[in-house]
């Protein structure tokens, strides 16, 4: 038959025709005195053999791999195995964003902004302090938690995630491992958030920040940690602008000052100066 009928017959087009013979999955037929393919039998055949593939989930280029010996039965358990690993990993990631849209969903998510997506850095590291710690932190500083949930999101999409989410790591099994510490953590965040309601001449303020920055200063790896941290200067301006906008100006001073005791180096290069809110 010519090209037109084997098209027909095969449910296919033209175009796909002529670009499996070009790449070389469907082998130039026969051809009449007068130039034209016939097609038989043998390509019915292939044609056969490349929709079942294709219906499997197979590419053509994994086609035109594994379909050259057809008769080479032992070759199709293993390519078999192959697809099913591949599909079954595939299942667990569309499961995974099942759970995630229907979780978005029962959260009435309106728009979908960085905040509506949990953060990797952010479920590990509640992953590393236990259920009962991370809730406990939720619930003693929520706007810090809620603060520290939003910038791990950010990192993690961006070039620092990596380097980032090793710090969090390492900050979590600190946290996990010195229970005293990590509550007088939590009582330094729940002081910081009562300064919300103060003026930003307050002079808590300034002595809180001094405070909390001696506190991190006294234990060597939370002070390393932090100036990691500080370190990156494009990190630090980033955080000072998320500051400005979700933070009352009592709490930007105290940022602004908190910082500049722990990263005087930069405080100083920046300016030593966090813009607050209508200034």
């Amino acid at each position: 038959m010519k090209i037109s009928d084997f098209v027909k017959l095969t449910g296919t087009t033209l175009k796909t025709i002529i670009y499996y013979h070009k790449i070389g999955l469907l082998q130039e037929p026969e051809r009449s005195s007068g130039g034209y393919r016939l097609y038989g039998p043998a390509e019915l055949n292939r044609m056969r053999l490349i929709k079942h593939l294709k219906s499997l989930g197979l590419d053509l280029n994994r086609i035109k791999e594994i379909s050259g010996d057809v008769s080479n039965h032992r070759a199709w358990p293993e390519v078999l195995q192959s697809l099913l690993y591949e599909l079954l990993s595939d299942k667990k990631s569309i499961e995974v964003r099942i759970a995630k849209i229907e979780k978005l969903l029962g959260e009435d998510i309106v728009h979908l902004d960085e905040d509506s997506f949990e953060s990797p850095s952010f479920q590990m590291g509640a992953e590393i302090l236990g259920a009962d710690q991370f809730e406990k932190y939720a619930r003693t500083c929520p706007e810090i938690y809620n603060q520290q949930r939003r910038l791990c999101g950010i990192l993690d999409d961006s070039q620092w995630g990596e380097y980032y989410q090793d710090c969090f790591r390492t900050l979590a099994e600190f946290w996990n491992t010195h229970p005293g510490e990590y509550q007088i953590a939590l009582d330094y965040g729940a002081r910081i958030v009562r300064l919300d309601h103060l003026s930003e001449d307050d002079s808590q303020i300034e002595h809180l920040a001094r405070e909390t920055a001696e506190f991190i200063k006294s234990i060597p790896l939370l002070e390393e940690l932090a100036q990691q941290f500080g370190l990156t200067q494009p990190l630090y301006s980033l955080r000072n602008e998320m500051i400005i906008g979700v933070l009352p100006p009592a709490r930007i001073k105290y940022e602004q000052l908190h910082q500049q005791y722990l990263y005087p180096e930069i405080s100083k290069q920046m300016g030593g100066k966090t813009k607050t809110k209508g200034r």
